[in-house]
């Protein structure tokens, strides 16, 4: 189990200006890797009444389970490492019960371990990462279903330090700040137009 607080900055692209980003700074797109992330919530949706949100990433071969939880203004991510079948088994019966640390961290927001939380969204992101002076440039490429988006994420250890890094860059770039909902809200909005 491990916790880390989450310092990021977050914007959505247009195709064009995800490529203008990768070829400015020289990515290279075969070093890309692909996650799914499969997000869960109990029917009445407890978790996002309490800003909170459970996912389970696969990624390669490792896979973890992660809650997100409100932490001064950011986010406080709680990773509990699981194996590949492990994960599989889970998304694939659809309705999990945490154990451990989440469900201690779910127990402290009122949350009872034995609510049956259920798949509420699916997406698969390829990602690109590019260290630029101390930030982490996060560059993703999602599929919901049938819809396509790119967003810039940059990871900072400073608010500041964060704030300013994704202001120059889309000021330099000529990108329009965009309000840029959550992968969970993207995902959730995308299922709900298209129910499986």
């Amino acid at each position: 189990m491990s916790q880390n607080v989450e310092i990021e900055y977050k914007n959505l692209l247009t195709e064009l200006e995800y490529e203008k980003l990768i070829n400015a700074f020289e990515i290279n797109k075969a070093e890309s890797f692909t996650q799914e992330n499969i997000y869960f919530d109990s029917k009445e949706m407890v978790l996002k009444e309490n800003q909170l949100a459970l996912r389970i990433r696969i990624k390669d071969d490792v896979a973890e389970m992660t809650l997100k939880s409100p932490h001064e203004g950011h986010l406080l991510e709680t990773n509990e490492s699981l194996t590949i079948e492990q994960a599989s088994a889970l998304v694939e019966k659809t309705v999990i019960y945490p154990t451990g640390q989440i469900a201690e961290l779910l127990a402290f927001y009122g949350i009872d371990s034995t609510t049956p939380l259920h798949i509420i969204a699916q997406l698969r992101t390829q990602r690109l990462e590019k260290k630029v002076h101390s930030c982490l440039m996060v560059l993703d490429k999602s599929w919901y279903g049938d819809q396509i988006d790119y967003e810039l994420e940059i990871e900072s250890t400073t608010s500041t330090e964060g704030k300013q890094f994704i202001k120059n860059l889309l000021t330099q770039y000529n990108i329009p700040e965009r309000e840029t909902p959550n992968k969970i809200s993207r995902a959730v909005q995308n299922r709900q137009k298209s129910p499986l």
